[in-house]
């Protein structure tokens, strides 16, 4: 006779964790915050409260699961592993997923056609989009790509990046026939970015068209952006000023797991 299923364990008071699992997922999320230069054994234990032999033993095993690395020097930072879980994070269908009722909520306010997209090497590719009931005069699809430099998301999410004078100057050669002023756009909009949380193009990418832009991070990385699109008409700065604030807050009322906005909307 087979032996009965366990029953689940029940406290009453709160889930049963299991105590070094709980501790390698805070280091793992509190070396989320570290640059780039890493941190010390010391410091980490200062920080996360994990005592020295405790933490040894948790980053020896996050290091062979390569979730962790430490260079020469001793300091600690993230692994190559966190890359792939931001990469399914980032995923065509994760995203979208997790994403649309926000994309619902802006169009359901701004009466706007709304896009997410995201970086993907050398364009800005549409993940999803969600259109107004009234006539938008604009044609997209899902899997469209469009150039970075030229489109109100790609600027958004360079903004957010901060790419060098090199990196610019890569980016506006991407562009078939730019224009001489488009280095000095696009410097402008993540500038726009830093300075005010979003990114604007007003018939730069396609003639009768204007959009606004405001980047997304997944797990501190921007990667994504959203975007309202409209008839020039429509396109004043007041009124992209006012579209950027939805934006905004329907990303913050959504409170999306691993989904931030790596800007601060100005005042």
């Amino acid at each position: 006779m087979p032996a009965p299923n366990p029953k689940p364990i029940r406290t009453g008071r709160k889930p049963v964790t299991i105590a070094s699992v709980d501790k390698a997922l805070a280091v793992v999320e509190h070396l989320l915050a570290v640059d780039a230069e890493g941190v010390s054994l010391s410091r980490l234990a200062v920080d996360t409260g994990i005592n020295k032999s405790s933490l040894h033993h948790i980053l020896a095993t996050l290091r062979q699961r390569r979730w962790v690395e430490q260079d020469e020097s001793g300091r600690y930072r993230l692994g190559p592993m966190t890359g792939r879980m931001a990469t399914w994070w980032t995923s065509a269908n994760q995203a979208a997923s997790m994403l649309h009722p926000v994309l619902l909520a802006i169009c359901e306010r701004t009466h706007e056609l709304v896009h997410l997209g995201r970086l993907y090497e050398r364009d800005v590719v549409y993940l999803d989009k969600v259109e107004p009931d009234r006539p938008v005069r604009v044609w997209s699809r899902i899997g469209q790509s469009a150039p970075v430099a030229t489109t109100a998301m790609g600027r958004a999410i360079l903004g957010a990046r901060q790419p060098s004078a090199a990196e610019v100057e890569t980016w506006v050669s991407l562009v078939p026939e730019a224009s001489a002023e488009l280095r000095g756009r696009l410097t402008e909009e993540m500038q726009r970015v830093q300075s005010h949380g979003y990114a604007i193009e007003i018939g730069e990418d396609r003639p009768s068209l204007a959009c606004v832009g405001v980047p997304l991070a997944v797990a501190g990385v921007p990667v994504l952006a959203i975007s309202a699109t409209m008839p020039v008409e429509r396109a004043d700065l007041p009124h992209l000023r006012q579209i950027a604030d939805v934006i905004h807050e329907c990303i913050a009322a959504a409170d999306v797991e691993s989904i931030s906005v790596p800007v601060t909307l100005a005042d």
